[in-house]
C-alpha cells in the first residue's frame, strides 16, 4: 500500500501548528492563516504525523478558490500526497460552487510546476511576490521572488 493510500486528509488545526512550524515566524503565519483562510487541510500518515498542508482562500479571485501555503515535507514528496491534498482542495472549491482553482508558485520551483502542470494547471499571469522569512538564528528578512499564477477549471 502506498503512502497516499494510507493518508488521511483532515482539517489542519491550531493543535497541529507547534508540530509543523519550524520557527516562531512560521508559527505566527500559520495561526494567522488558520484565522483568515476559508479552509486549511492536513495530510496525516498513520502514525499521526502531519506530512503536508495547504490553505484555501475564497476572497482573492473571482469564481475561484486560491490555494496558499501548500507544502509536503521533503521526505514524503513524490508519493502522491500533494496530489491527494490538491484533489481534496479542488473538491472543497467545487462544493462552494466555484469554477476555478488558482495558486501562485515561484517561477523557479520546477518540481511544483511539474506537479501543477501534470494536474492541468495553466499559467494566467505572473507577479512579483515578497514575504518575511526567518534564518535559523532568528533573524527575519524580506524574501523577494516572481511567482507564476496558475489556474485550473474545475
Amino acid at each position: 500500500m502506498s503512502a497516499a493510500e494510507e493518508l488521511v486528509i483532515r482539517p489542519f488545526s491550531t493543535d497541529d501548528v507547534p508540530r509543523w512550524a519550524r520557527t516562531e515566524l512560521e508559527r505566527s503565519h500559520l495561526l494567522d492563516a488558520l484565522a483568515t483562510t476559508g479552509d486549511y487541510l492536513a495530510a496525516v500518515v498513520p502514525d499521526g504525523r502531519v506530512v503536508g498542508k495547504l490553505g484555501i482562500r475564497y476572497d482573492e479571485q473571482t469564481d475561484a478558490g486560491t490555494v496558499i501555503q501548500f507544502d509536503v515535507v521533503p521526505e514524503h514528496r513524490n508519493r502522491g500526497i500533494g496530489t491527494r491534498l490538491l484533489a481534496r482542495a479542488e473538491q472543497l472549491i467545487r462544493d462552494r460552487g466555484l469554477r476555478r482553482a488558482t495558486l501562485a508558485v515561484e517561477e523557479d520551483n520546477a518540481a511544483a510546476l511539474r506537479l501543477y502542470r501534470r494536474l492541468g494547471y495553466r499559467e494566467f499571469g505572473r507577479e512579483p511576490a515578497e514575504w518575511d522569512q526567518q534564518y535559523p538564528d532568528g533573524t527575519v528578512y524580506r524574501y523577494h521572488c516572481v511567482c507564476l499564477l496558475l489556474q485550473r477549471r474545475l
